[in-house]
């Protein structure tokens, strides 16, 4: 899949910025807080319907305007040209999203359309903080690729608000929720044991793609491993039984626990991914260089697994990633990624480039001031 080209009007930074990419590496040059990063997220916007960040539409507006308009032309290899369209209105408090001129509702179905693969430092709690911020991942990376995978989330998450209302409400009025559960939990049984049927899969296909790609970043011998690790305990094979026995069994342990706490606390909204280098927790021994690393591998091994199951190559969005990277790492990275796909890259430093063999002939390079396309190269002139 191919961005031929964007417009953003009104976003961040930009009143109104035109661009026309190149095939393989387009790079945004400039100075911090200047709008290179607004493209990646008007991208993003363009792919997921949202930013990257976790910031709400309104922020994505310039100040001073009410509405942003984001418009651009995806050359896919599933259904060749889509002109695809996203405006958001404050006024309004409505975002509208169109391809070829076709209003898509609900925004959900996009997911996957137009598979992305983002890394940017509004990443790094993936490798160093909380599991919520590693099933984040793992959902998104898998709702990319299966729809059936998305809904099925989008269905679990309606479950458990039920849930936790009847629970909350039964701990401030001091009522027994055991027959308005019962058939939450039913559903929850189904939904839950889908979800960590499916994960459980994704990390075995997944975890020999992220050693690959990260050994393709290090040369000392770090040996990277992930680990899927469920709230619940399964005793024998991950099937559809097997889990839902699990789950049961442990709706039924927790049931007065769940009662005195208001809140549920059985389900794949648990689960935890456990990251290491060498059989050591990532997050209590790694280096932050090792981090860094291990996030981009991460995202790496996101695209290619993206990129074989949906049938269609992703772009790949990099944002300011090389910071922490020592300079051999960083050199890797760009012969690495500079091969496989259409890349977007923001960085203060062109040095990296002009030193890069892989980028020779293949770059586009932007050159971004005060919200603005002030020049612009392309290598291969």
């Amino acid at each position: 899949m191919q961005l031929k080209n964007i417009r953003v009007q009104n976003f961040r930074n930009h009143t109104d910025s035109i661009f026309e990419f190149g095939e393989r590496a387009n790079i945004l040059l400039g100075d911090n807080g200047q709008g290179k990063t607004n493209i990646l997220e008007a991208i993003s916007y363009l792919c997921l319907t949202k930013s990257f960040y976790s910031h709400g539409d309104y922020y994505a507006i310039k100040i001073g305007k009410d509405i942003f308009e984001v418009e651009g032309i995806f050359e896919t290899q599933r259904t060749g040209e889509q002109k695809v369209r996203v405006a958001y209105s404050e006024e309004k408090k409505e975002k509208l999203y169109t391809i070829n001129k076709h209003y898509i509702e609900p925004l959900s179905s996009v997911i996957g359309k137009f598979p992305v693969v983002v890394c940017s430092p509004e990443h790094s709690p993936i490798t160093n903080q909380g599991p919520i911020e590693r099933r984040r991942f793992i959902d998104l990376v898998i709702s990319q690729s299966s729809q059936v995978y998305f809904q099925k989330l989008i269905e679990y998450r309606k479950i458990l608000r039920n849930r936790n209302k009847i629970l909350h409400d039964s701990k401030i009025f001091k009522t027994d929720p055991k027959n308005l559960l019962e058939p939450w939990n039913e559903q929850l049984i189904n939904a839950g044991s889908y979800i960590i049927i499916r994960r459980k899969k994704f990390v075995q296909e997944f975890r020999d793609i992220i050693e690959s790609t990260y050994q393709k970043l290090v040369l000392d011998g770090e040996i990277p491993m992930i680990e899927y690790k469920p709230a619940i305990k399964i005793e024998n094979d991950f099937i559809e039984k097997n889990v839902s026995e699990a789950i049961e069994i442990e709706l039924n342990r927790r049931a007065e626990r769940e009662k005195l706490i208001g809140t549920s606390l059985t389900g794949p909204h648990r689960d935890e991914l456990l990251f290491t280098i060498n059989g050591l927790d990532l997050r209590k021994y790694a280096s932050q260089g090792q981090h860094k690393t291990f996030l981009v591998a991460l995202k790496i091994a996101e695209f290619l697994y993206l990129r074989d199951q949906c049938n269609e190559t992703p772009i790949l969005l990099l944002d300011d990633i090389f910071s922490e990277l020592d300079s051999t790492r960083a050199s890797k990275l760009l012969d690495f990624v500079g091969t496989i796909s259409q890349t977007f890259i923001t960085s203060t430093n062109n040095n990296l480039f002009n030193q890069s063999n892989t980028y020779a002939g293949q770059q586009k390079i932007f050159m971004i001031d005060d919200g603005a396309v002030v020049n612009y190269e392309s290598a291969d002139k």
